[in-house]
């Protein structure tokens, strides 16, 4: 079975970085219906106790909530840190998307 999410080193240091500066609160990791190819990724801080089809990975101490309603959508992706001259970002390498937008930031399954 392949892992829910897995992250480079470089995305695992700002994901531990983006909890600290919002007090160590867990992250969210999924997608939301958007975009020019209909869904779009998040990773937004939360205080809500995860639900029962979330899945929770500590990621070198960072706590990690995957959205049980993407995992579908999302199942087996790598998290990268990436910086170019259009800055720097999260980048999903999904195998699941068939099709995506020019940004990166939106895909569809």
């Amino acid at each position: 079975m392949s892992a829910v999410l897995t992250f480079c080193k470089q995305a695992a240091k700002q994901l531990k970085h983006l909890s600290k500066i919002n007090n160590n609160l867990p992250l969210m990791i999924g997608v939301k219906g958007g975009g020019c190819n209909g869904m779009r990724y998040f990773i937004e801080p939360t205080d809500k106790p995860p639900h029962k089809t979330d899945e929770q990975i500590n990621l070198d101490g960072t706590n990690i909530i995957v959205c049980g309603k993407s995992l579908f959508h999302i199942l087996g992706t790598e998290v990268i840190w990436t910086t170019d001259t259009m800055g720097a970002r999260f980048d999903f390498k999904n195998p699941n998307a068939k099709g995506s937008c020019g940004c990166g930031e939106t895909f569809s399954t």
